[in-house]
């Protein structure tokens, strides 16, 4: 099963809670609230600072950013 996690941007409540009350329920859909003070200035290519700079641009851009989840993997023995 596909999961994943939106980030909404704390500056906008109302989204906060439209995405809350359409997804709250579906259990492969999680959300929350951007909980970063700063952004970061510098990134290096490839690295994770590079893929947070891309969701805070996500986030600050639409007022989300949607990211899919690695589905975890089951190891048999």
């Amino acid at each position: 099963m596909d999961r994943y996690l939106v980030i909404v941007s704390r500056d906008r409540p109302e989204l906060m809670q439209e995405l809350r009350s359409t997804y709250g329920q579906a259990e492969e859909v999680e959300i929350l609230l951007d909980r970063r003070q700063a952004p970061r200035h510098w990134t290096v290519p490839g690295t994770e600072a590079e893929r947070r700079a891309a969701i805070r641009l996500g986030v600050e851009g639409q007022g989300f950013v949607v990211i899919p989840q690695q589905p975890s993997l089951a190891y048999s023995f």
